[in-house]
């Protein structure tokens, strides 16, 4: 591939902006969240997609670049543009994945995840193993600048490691400010240089070796994650710790700090939210309640989140926690979760 033919393919339109990408990014990553918070065993396809819609309005999406996408079970296997059966049924025990490609402020976002409803835990490792194979691969990207060639190459290789098929139909694609279409810049596994940063997504699809069901993740490659507006400090104390539930939640690693919460009790909490129990792998997530006792503690971590990240943690958490201001033992105020059920 020539330079010419690269510029070309990386082309942006005079509004583009690298931040607006960010963002477009950050909302779409919590509207997958919110949309897969609301999919309930016993809903349709039809139901799903417009329970989807109606979510994305309510962030005030400007339009989508392509339709949104619901799979339940064994069309989890599908490709982009084999349709689905609109009254397929999601089941008790159960997979499914979430496709959206919203436009925010003049720039495309977009964002997929698998969810998994019921305990089927290799259902629970397909979905995870979606995440955790984009994120090697992003990985090689940011330290050694594969091409996109190189890139799906290198994901064919390690879905086969792991345990998985890799599906190479589905290769990636450009992004940038609406429309990226007119640049004709095809697939990210046909790609012949390195990508650039904020201009291209990664798409992970990979199989079940035996059983008819897979999992999708994708995300937008970016070479620099380093937060500059990371404004809000957020205690956990419990799978927000996770690096599993940070990429999921957040779509990065955060680094925090450990500290201690005075006067407040640990207990636990039986979560009933399928979406959240897919992503910590937990059906039993700790609660914080007040005490009152200066010798009563809990131990956890600080982190620095943007104000996007904070809501998007918004969203994973479940009804019976409530975010409020806290002081730490180190003197830090920060936001915590703490049962909403206690006055």
């Amino acid at each position: 591939m020539t330079p010419s033919e690269a510029g070309r393919s990386e082309a942006t339109g005079a509004k583009f902006s690298l931040a607006a990408m960010r963002h477009a990014r950050s909302l779409s990553q919590l509207a997958v969240r919110q949309i897969a918070s609301g999919i309930r065993p016993g809903m349709t396809h039809a139901q799903a997609t417009h329970l989807a819609m109606a979510t994305l309005q309510k962030l005030e999406m400007e339009r989508n670049w392509h339709p949104v996408i619901v799979r339940f079970g064994e069309d989890t296997l599908n490709t982009f543009r084999q349709t689905s059966d609109p009254e397929r049924v999601l089941g008790a025990e159960d997979i499914f994945f979430v496709d959206i490609g919203p436009v925010w402020e003049g720039h495309e976002g977009d964002a997929g995840d698998t969810f998994v409803v019921g305990e089927d835990a290799q259902m629970q490792a397909c979905a995870e193993a979606a995440r955790t194979l984009w994120h090697a691969v992003g990985e090689r990207w940011r330290a050694d600048g594969l091409s996109g060639q190189a890139l799906y190459a290198y994901a064919a290789e390690r879905a086969q490691a792991m345990g998985w098929r890799l599906n190479l139909d589905i290769k990636g694609h450009r992004v940038c400010d609406f429309p990226h279409a007119i640049y004709r810049a095809g697939n990210l596994g046909d790609f012949g240089l390195c990508p650039a940063t904020g201009l291209w997504v990664l798409e992970i699809q990979i199989a079940h070796p035996t059983r008819p069901f897979g999992a999708f993740y994708e995300d937008l490659l970016i070479a620099d994650d380093v937060v500059h507006d990371a404004t809000e400090q957020l205690f956990s104390y419990g799978t927000l710790q996770l690096q599993s539930v940070q990429i999921a939640t957040l779509g990065r690693k955060l680094g925090g700090q450990l500290d201690r919460l005075p006067g407040y009790r640990l207990d636990q909490l039986k979560i009933e939210d399928a979406g959240v129990v897919a992503t910590s792998g937990k059906t039993h997530h700790p609660i914080i309640a007040p005490t009152g006792r200066a010798e009563d503690g809990v131990e956890g971590a600080v982190f620095a989140l943007t104000p996007a990240e904070l809501a998007q943690a918004d969203v994973y958490e479940v009804k019976e926690y409530r975010r409020e201001r806290v002081t730490l033992a180190s003197g830090l105020q920060a936001w915590a979760y703490v049962d909403a059920r206690s006055e």
